[in-house]
Parts: C-alpha cells; structure tokens; sequence
C-alpha cells in the first residue's frame, strides 16, 4: 500500500477534522493535510514525475514538509531526504549519488543535472488541483531514501519501501510508543533524518496524533515554546541534547515546571551516559525511555519501556525483530556486534552493492554495534566496531575515557576521538560542554584527573570546552566537526583530521 494511502486515506473521512499537524503560523486537519498531498502529487505529475523516478526533498522542517513528501510519494515517487542542514559540500555529493529526475528545495535551485522546483512555487501550483489519487504501489516498492547519519564516515543512502512505514507502526509504534489521539510530538532530530521522520510523520500520523513541526529551531527554549503553545506532550531527543535541556533547567534558563505535561520522553540516537539519565530525571522529572536503531533500519529495535525504563541500558528487543549477538574477536560475556532482523530494514545502499554485501548477511543487518546482553535480556551499548583508536602504539577505547571525562561534576557532555597532528601521528582529543561559567580551567583539571585513573596512552592530549557540540541534522554529534575543533587545539599546531576519525 502507498503510504500516502496508510497515512491518509485510510483514516479518512472518520477522522478528517483531527489535528494532524500544527506549527505556530498554521494547524492543519487531517483532511487538510491530505488534500494538500494530493494538490502536490498532482503538481509533481504536472512536473513530469513518474512512478519509480526519484525526487530529492530538501526543505525546512514545517508542515509543509508533510504535504511534499507524502504528495511525491503519492504520485510514486521515490523521496531521497536531505535536510537543509546538512553541511553545503555533504548535501551537494547526497542529492548528486540520489540522482534525481527532480529537487524540491527552499531556493528552488537544481543540482547534479536535475531541474529544481522552489517548495513555495510548487505549494503555489498545487492549490486547487484535484487529487490524483496514489498511485497503486507494493510493499516491496521503493518509496524513500535515508541518508545514513555520516557521523564516522561517509553517508550512503538506505533504500527502504512502502511496507516498511506499515512495520515500523507495528513493531516499535504499537510496542512502545503507543501513541493516541490528542498526544502531539516533537523531535529534536530534522524530518529527513530516520529518527526525525518516525517521530514527526508517520508515528503520530499513524497513530491518529498530532506532530509540531516548526522550522529547525531545536533549543530548549523552542521546545518550551511547543510544550506551552502547541501542546506538545511527547518528547525525542538525543542524549547530548537532554543533557543540554537539563543543564538550562538547572541554571534556571528554562523552568523546569513548564515540562510537567509531557507524558513520554526518549532519548535514541547515540549513547546515553547514566549519569545524563539522572541528570534530567533530577532536573526535569522525566524518565527518558532510551532506544537504539539506526537509518538502515528505519527504526528502533532495542528499547526500554515507558513505565520501567532502567538507565545504562538500551532495553529489550522490540516486538517484530530478530537479534542475533555475534562474537568479536572471540569476546566474551555475551558481548559481540548486534545483528538485526525485521520487516523495515533497508534493501540496500543506493548505488553501492560492496557496501550492501558488507551490511546485508542473507537478511540479517550487520548494526556496526557493540553490545552486550544482560540477565534480564536487556542489552547494554559498548560501543562501535572500529571506534577504538590505536595512539603510540596502544589502543584505546574512547567510551572509557569519556567516562572519566564525566566524573567531573562540571562537565554535562563529552566526545573522545582520534585526530591526527602536523607530523601524521594519531593523538587522542577530546571536547566537552560544562555547566554555565565553569569553562575556564577545566582542561587542565580534567587532564589532571585523567592522569591519576588513566594509562599514560588514554589522556587527551587535547581538550577544548564548547557551549554546545556541534551537532548533525539527526541531532548527533558531529564528529567530523568536533575532530577539526579538537585537531586545531592540539600542541604545538593544527593539523588534519584522518578519513576514519572523521
């Protein structure tokens, strides 16, 4: 079924005047939000879009986003998402390897050969155009392109198909989340990122909810704004971004009261300390569910459960997945790389049918992750395959570190990696945010407590304190960012970043 159709025309006309997503300029009904999809599936044939063609969206969030993106699918499209925020260099490459019959974008420029279309001029030949209904489409169709996060390496593009929004309702949306009529969400992570299109799409839409979608503004103080103003009362994050929220909350640049409605809280997207987990329980008074999933999968398949969610862990398997743990270099405890099996896993990468062999053993989804299962069955994150860095000749599992890092009451976040210096040696760095004021000399503190817990080989040899980790459209850190701040503030000069730490 076209997801259109699952999203829309299945609940239709029972439910045609509930809210189905608001902003603070517009609300639109569930009809409303459908009849625009349809004006914009009629444009995009006026435009020349067949069925099969891929057409890449990269518009700010908002929903008008909506409307495009379920319009193109609609007309059979196959959607490629880019956020507008992706870096300009990281964005061009995306759009060009999509090869597109067709960009939608906020400055209606083409790219890579294809002819561009402004989302305003578009949104403006829509109106009044009668919907020409989806077009016939199976599960096993092409429908959307997610662009892996690239936070250690180079992002490829996830094909996944009409069915898997129709899975991932029923594993993790009917399993955990469980959301109803009335709830409204809000997600940290852009619309066109996997995380972002769950919690502002098709899960709130498929549940009969309502999603606030307005622009790419994700501070606190947004999010205060769509608790008050909009209703919002479920809640995704990333872990670095809850400990920002807590660390406002905290400093008392947000109040915390404001939160006391919202009902759900998860956190997925990258590890979450236990300490963060306490932090914003303390601060906040929520309980973050945390997750773990991944673009290539669409979805969650690890998580804790509203109701019992048990900080140190990512929880248990979701409904509807199969998990395999594979040893590693014959590790032991039950720890390995997770496996994943389920109806929303990719197809494969776009153009690239290596890197699918790499990912892909005879259905099951090689994660990258390193876990470990618990005796409850909960699952505890070690890490990623790879993310040890070898620094003068030792190797160093940069989770550890961060976790020393951590012990300073002062410091809310950190990231370790590896960099390399002006004579093409790897040295370890690192870059952290700190509560208000409490930057000056915490490089050196922290350096110092490193030395007393830490072998010689595990202390940074660079430390740089930053308001805020600059972060990708997913609302993960970005690393390769991260790297070149770090990599600039190592003794005596700057020097580049290698291709694996970044």
């Amino acid at each position: 079924m076209n997801i259109s159709s699952l999203l829309l025309d299945s609940r239709l006309p029972a439910h045609a005047d509930t809210v189905a997503v608001r902003s603070s300029d517009v609300e639109w009904s569930l009809a409303e939000l459908a009849g625009r999809a349809g004006g914009a599936a009629a444009a995009l044939a006026d435009a020349g879009v067949r069925r099969g063609d891929r057409v890449a969206i990269t518009v700010t969030d908002g929903p008008r986003w909506l409307a495009l993106t379920l319009g193109a699918a609609r007309a059979g499209a196959v959607c490629a998402l880019v956020s507008p925020l992706t870096a300009p260099a990281r964005l061009a490459d995306a759009v060009a390897r999509a090869e597109p019959r067709l960009v939608i974008s906020d400055s209606g420029k083409g790219a890579a050969g294809a002819e561009g279309v402004a989302a305003d001029a578009l949104e403006a030949a829509a109106a009044g155009l009668a919907d020409p209904g989806p077009v016939a489409s199976r599960d096993d169709d092409p429908c959307y392109l997610l662009l892996t996060s690239g936070s250690t390496g180079p992002p490829k593009w996830a094909i996944h198909r009409h069915g898997d929004i129709r899975a991932c309702l029923r594993t993790y949306g009917d399993h955990v989340l469980r959301l109803r009529p009335g709830d409204v969400t809000w997600s940290v992570a852009a619309l066109a990122t996997s995380y972002g299109f769950g919690n502002s799409c098709y899960f709130p839409l498929g549940a009969g909810a309502c999603a606030w979608v307005d622009g790419m503004d994700r501070s606190p103080e947004a999010l205060v704004h769509a608790v008050r103003t909009g209703g919002v009362n479920v809640v995704f994050g990333v872990p670095t971004w809850w400990a920002r929220v807590a660390r406002h909350a905290a400093e008392d640049r947000i109040p915390a009261e404001s939160l006391a409605g919202v009902r759900l809280a998860v956190s997925a997207g990258e590890h979450l300390p236990s300490r963060v987990w306490h932090e914003v329980r303390e601060h906040l008074g929520l309980r973050l569910v945390n997750g773990l999933g991944s673009s290539e999968a669409t979805n969650l398949y690890l998580s804790d459960r509203p109701g019992g969610p048990r900080p140190g862990t990512v929880g248990w398997p979701v409904a509807g997945f199969g998990l395999r743990i594979v040893p590693v270099n014959e590790s032991p405890d039950g720890r390995g790389e997770l496996l994943v099996r389920g109806a929303s896993v990719m197809a494969g990468y776009l153009g690239d049918p290596a890197a699918t062999a790499r990912a892909l053993d005879d259905g099951w989804l090689r994660t990258g992750d390193l876990v470990r299962r618990e005796p409850d069955g909960s699952h505890t994150f070690l890490g990623r395959i790879g993310e040890a860095v070898k620094v003068g000749g030792s190797w160093v599992t940069p989770s550890r570190v961060q976790g020393e890092l951590l012990r300073d009451p002062e410091v809310t976040h950190a990231i370790v990696l590896g960099v390399e210096d002006d004579r093409g040696l790897t040295r370890l760095g690192a870059a952290v945010t700190t509560r208000s004021g409490a930057a000056a000399g915490i490089a050196e503190r922290l350096r110092a407590g490193c030395t007393e817990r830490l072998a010689a080989h595990e202390i940074p040899r660079a430390i740089v304190a930053v308001d805020e980790l600059p972060a990708l459209a997913s609302g993960k850190p970005d690393r390769a960012e991260i790297a070149r701040l770090v990599a600039a503030a190592l003794p005596p000069s700057a020097a580049h970043v290698t291709e694996e730490s970044a």
